[in-house]
Formats: structure tokens, C-alpha cells, sequence
């Protein structure tokens, strides 16, 4: 069946041969089913070099979609180069996540649904920091962490809401999340979960010195002001787990991005309370009992995406590689995590759950 929709998609595909290939069958399928459809295409790592720069591609508005075909990393760097501006739909062949539309089993009727926009959009806040000196504005769909580059390094900050003086204080570090993010690092680091996209956000503080520096649920129109941030090693800001900056002053704000996410939906009559439940992780709390953030992040994030190497879960986290390691080795040692060699590259281990 033909459409006459004329249609431009963009289409960013990870650096995985396996994610490379269903882009081409994607490709293959839309082109077969319309004649009057364009692509252009960038890869993860091209991608990569524009957003360490903090730069959207200008031909972002020539196109319609953007079709992400990789992982949670490769659909959220699609979020960022979207700018707000175009829908993005999540295709894999392998790693099934929250956003995950498009996979080998349901090709076809995804296919279809693209072509005839029988689809719809789910718009979701996101939040966006603002350096004090650089003035970089960067939106984030999941959260915005603040660590000291170094691990296991504390950082003094002072927290400020809307001009109001919340604490001062001593902490791992800092995460402000979206509703969205919330059963994400967030959840790892105690912070509450936000149930049906209310208009608010989560400011976490990581492993605080003071006990009584609790979590703080905020109006999403709050201006969030971080200051006196001080630390033994450079504080980094960590954008959705995928872009990296080191902060320039003392002082950053974070408030709602200007502009929603827009995800395409396909599947029809969803589970929204289903999919919250695949995202999250029913942690064995007396298991993981005193283990960092980050363990328990890796963990969750092992049971919702499977088996994956150290660099992909580098690449997924934004966390440290030396991080990656230690956490992966209190896993280990409490049973919970095991590795065996990687067939593709002998150099690497795939770790999985036990």
C-alpha cells in the first residue's frame, strides 16, 4: 500500500552493527510502503561531537520525525537534538525500555502507523540549566545531576527555591528530576516517586551529611538556584546521563525547559501503570542495604534494560568509569550481579543479574 503523505524523517542510529542493520530494515519498510518519503540520517557518534558542544543541527526543521533506533542513550540524545521541536519515536532491536515503540515484532504495524500519523504524542516536561557565566542553556527530559568529578567526593552547596533559602549543605551530590525521572537515579538516591506527569519538580540531594536535608517536591515553574558550590575536584553537571560540562561558576539555575518533549506513541489502549512498573525496580532492600547510589542505579538499570557491557552502562549513566567499576564490584560481591565473557569483543565482559 502506497501513501501520499509527503514525509521527512530523520533518523539516528547507535554505532552497534545490530542497531544498524534494523534501521536499514526500518528504512527498507517505510520505503516500501510510501513513495513519497525522504531521509537523512546521523550516527550516535556524530552526534555525540554537536551535543558536547551543546549545538542543535540546523536541519532539525526540514524534517518531520526522528525515528531513534539504539538504546535509552540514543533515544535521549534524539530528545535533545529534537530541541522541542519534532516528535521522536524509539526503535530497537535488542534493549526494550519505557520508550521503546518500534521493535522487530511489531515492525509492520509500526510501519503503518507512521506513514497514515495514526499515532500520538506524549509531551513531557523537561528541565533546563542555566551556568551563571557561560549562560549554557541545557534541557534535560530525565534530570539534571550536579557531582564533583572525582568519586567519592562531597560537595557544599547552598540550595535556594524561588529567592526562599532551603539548606545549606554537604552532599554527594544533587539531582533535580523530572516527573518522568523520577524512577530513575532519582529513585536511587530516596527520592519519591511522581505518578501521572504532575507539574513539578524533584530536587534529591545524594547521600547528605545532614539527615534532615530531605528531598523537596517543587512547582515546576520554580526557579531552582544552586550557589557556593565548592568541591576538592572540578563539580560537573551530568545532562539525562549523556552530556558532560564542567561548571564555570559558583552558581547555576534550573528551572522548566521552555519547550515540552514530544514522544511518539503507537501502541494503542497502554498501560501506563504497567510501564511505570517495568521501569522501576522492586529492590531488595536488605540486599542492597548501605550500598551507594549508584549501585543501586546500576542495578535498576540492569533489570530494566538486560545484560549490558561496563561501557554501555558508562554511556547510559554518565557516571565515572571508575564509579561504573566499584559498583559493579560491591554487586558482584553481594551476589547480585555476574559477568561473563562478551562474544563480540573479548576485551569486554557482559554483566547481567543473577
Amino acid at each position: 500500500m502506497l501513501f501520499g503523505v509527503e514525509m521527512k524523517i530523520l533518523m539516528v542510529i547507535a554505532e552497534e552493527e545490530a542497531f544498524k542493520n534494523f534501521a536499514d530494515t526500518i528504512r527498507e519498510q517505510l520505503s516500501k510502503n510510501s513513495d513519497n518519503i525522504s531521509f537523512s540520517k546521523i550516527s550516535e557518534s556524530e552526534l555525540d561531537i554537536a551535543l558536547q558542544k551543546s549545538k542543535h543541527l540546523r536541519y532539525i526543521t526540514a524534517i518531520d520525525i526522528i525515528i531513534s533506533v539504539g538504546d535509552t542513550g540514543t533515544f535521549l540524545k534524539s530528545i535533545f537534538l529534537s530541541n522541542g521541536e519534532k516528535p521522536v519515536i524509539a526503535a530497537s532491536s535488542e534493549q526494550i525500555s519505557f520508550f521503546t515503540e518500534i521493535t522487530p515484532n511489531n515492525l509492520e504495524e509500526a510501519v503503518t502507523s507512521i506513514l497514515s500519523k495514526s499515532y500520538t504524542i506524549d509531551k513531557y516536561n523537561r528541565v533546563a540549566l542555566q551556568d551563571s557565566l557561560s549562560n549554557e542553556y541545557l534541557p534535560a527530559l530525565n534530570e539534571i545531576a550536579i557531582f564533583p568529578k572525582r568519586s567519592a567526593q562531597l560537595m557544599s552547596y547552598t540550595l535556594t527555591l524561588d529567592n526562599n533559602h532551603i539548606y545549606r549543605g554537604r552532599a554527594d551530590g544533587l539531582i533535580v528530576s523530572t516527573p518522568l525521572g523520577s524512577t530513575g537515579y532519582a529513585l536511587s538516591a530516596n527520592g519519591p516517586i511522581a505518578y501521572g506527569n504532575p507539574d513539578i519538580t524533584l530536587i534529591v540531594p545524594v547521600n547528605p551529611l545532614n539527615k534532615d536535608h530531605h528531598p523537596v517536591v517543587a512547582p515546576a515553574e520554580s526557579i531552582i538556584s544552586i550557589s557556593n558550590l565548592k568541591a576538592k575536584t572540578q563539580i560537573e553537571v551530568i545532562i539525562d546521563g549523556q552530556i558532560r560540562k564542567k561548571l564555570d561558576g559558583q552558581t547555576i539555575k534550573i528551572l522548566k525547559a521552555r519547550k515540552k518533549a514530544k514522544v511518539i506513541r503507537i501502541s494503542k489502549n497502554v498501560n501506563i501503570l504497567s510501564r511505570l512498573r517495568n521501569r522501576l525496580v522492586e529492590l531488595d532492600l536488605q540486599s542492597l542495604e548501605g550500598v551507594p547510589p549508584s549501585a543501586k542505579y546500576i542495578f535498576k538499570l540492569l533489570h530494566t534494560e538486560g545484560e549490558m557491557t561496563q561501557s554501555e552502562i558508562i554511556q547510559s549513566t554518565g557516571l565515572p568509569s571508575r564509579t561504573v567499576r566499584n559498583a559493579l564490584k560491591i554487586l558482584s560481591e553481594k551476589g547480585l550481579v555476574g559477568k561473563r565473557r562478551y562474544l563480540h569483543d573479548a576485551r569486554q565482559s557482559i554483566y547481567f543479574l543473577i
